[in-house]
Parts: C-alpha cells; sequence; structure tokens
C-alpha cells in the first residue's frame, strides 16, 4: 500500500467515527455544534493545548436576590448590636463627658486603637528595615 492509500483509509476511519459520535450524542441530548466536529489541523491536534480558561459564573436572579436579603438581614444585625453597646454604654456611664463611639471592630472583639508614641515607634522599626534591605540590594548590585 502506499502512503496516500493509507491516509485515505484514515481519513474514512475518522468520518465514520465522528459520525457514530454525532449519533451518540444526538441521543443523549448533548449534540456537537459543527465547529466542534470540524477536523482540527494536525499542528493543533499534535500540540499540547492550555486547559480551557474557565466561564465567567452566572447567577441567577433567585439566587442573587437571596443573597442580598441574606446581606441585608447581616447588616441589620450588626446595627442592632451597635444600637444596643450605644444604649448599654450610655446606661453604665453616664456622668461621662464625651460619648462612647461604637464602631462595628469594637463590637467584633477588635484590638484598641494604637497610641501616637506606638504608631511612631512602628514606623521608625518600618523605616529600618526598609533602609537596611535596600543597603543589602545596593551591595548586591
Amino acid at each position: 500500500m502506499d502512503t496516500a492509500q493509507i491516509l485515505n483509509d484514515l481519513r474514512t476511519q475518522r468520518d465514520r467515527i465522528d459520525q457514530a459520535i454525532a449519533a451518540l450524542e444526538s441521543l443523549n441530548g448533548t449534540a456537537a455544534t459543527p465547529a466542534k466536529t470540524a477536523a482540527k489541523p494536525a499542528a493543533v491536534k499534535s500540540a499540547k493545548t492550555a486547559p480551557a480558561a474557565a466561564k465567567k459564573r452566572i447567577v441567577s436572579p433567585e439566587a442573587r436576590q437571596r443573597m442580598a436579603e441574606a446581606q441585608q438581614k447581616r447588616w441589620a444585625k450588626m446595627k442592632r448590636a451597635m444600637k444596643a453597646a450605644t444604649k448599654k454604654s450610655a446606661t453604665v456611664a453616664p456622668t461621662t463627658v464625651k460619648s462612647a463611639k461604637v464602631t462595628p471592630a469594637a463590637i467584633n472583639g477588635a484590638r484598641k486603637p494604637m497610641s501616637p508614641a506606638t504608631k511612631k515607634k512602628l514606623a521608625a522599626a518600618a523605616k529600618a528595615r526598609w533602609a537596611a534591605k535596600k543597603a543589602a540590594a545596593a551591595k548586591t548590585a
């Protein structure tokens, strides 16, 4: 057999396999589009292809509504907690001159704010670290 005959036989087998695949896909309701079944160039088939890009996720209107309602409930809960904390601080210390400002971070148990002196110390330490890093980079360059 010559090469042309072998290629012709292989192409006819490929066509029969493509027809069988199309028939099976039509039974499942997943019929392929003509672009999927079209023969690809040999260079594309042999080269390793990158994984397909992830499709953008689409959220249904019902799911979007549920997410919005859940977020509104979370904000309402936080707002109630802030009001309760404000009332509690007002009843505990009515003699204070300055009213206590209640923030969401205060409700969730966040740390106390830093003093200005501590901020200066931290800033100086960060500047020293960066200066040391730049000096090391300058030596290696």
